[in-house]
């Protein structure tokens, strides 16, 4: 009976997995890609993810994307006041959330990876120090 609950609870993580990184509009490709996220000791620094690459050749057609997906984890719950952002070479996106979507990146380069970014404003440390959870894409593109 364990293994069977364990079994449907492994499908249901897959398919709300999969029901995440599904794209929309123009796209007609997507990779995805995670890191663990970085951790934040003091207020005024900022914190940048390791990069997020695709892995192994995309298939391509235009090879330029869509539209991207990002969402982020915290240990525990980030102060009220954290700016987080979204990294292309081209460009950085300020996110007004822990998990969304946007176009920003569209037209940019699909081959190339993204890094999170993230700042607590203010001096002094963050007791306790926020370490980062996991860092998604999913990164549509045509």
């Amino acid at each position: 009976m364990a293994g069977l609950a364990r079994g449907a609870g492994l499908a249901l993580m897959a398919v709300s997995a999969c029901a995440w990184a599904a794209t929309e509009g123009g796209t007609r490709h997507a990779w995805t890609g995670s890191v663990n996220g970085p951790a934040l000791h003091g207020r005024g620094q900022r914190a940048v993810s390791a990069p997020i690459q695709p892995v192994g050749v995309l298939p391509q057609a235009e090879g330029v994307i869509t539209t991207v997906r990002w969402r982020y984890r915290f240990a525990q719950t980030p102060p009220v006041e954290l700016q987080s952002y979204l990294c292309n070479a081209q460009r950085c996106v300020m996110l007004p959330q822990a998990e969304g979507q946007t176009s920003a990146f569209s037209g940019d380069d699909a081959t190339k990876g993204f890094v999170f970014a993230f700042r607590v404003p203010g001096q002094g440390s963050l007791v306790p120090v926020l370490q980062g959870g996991s860092n998604e894409v999913v990164v549509g593109f045509r």
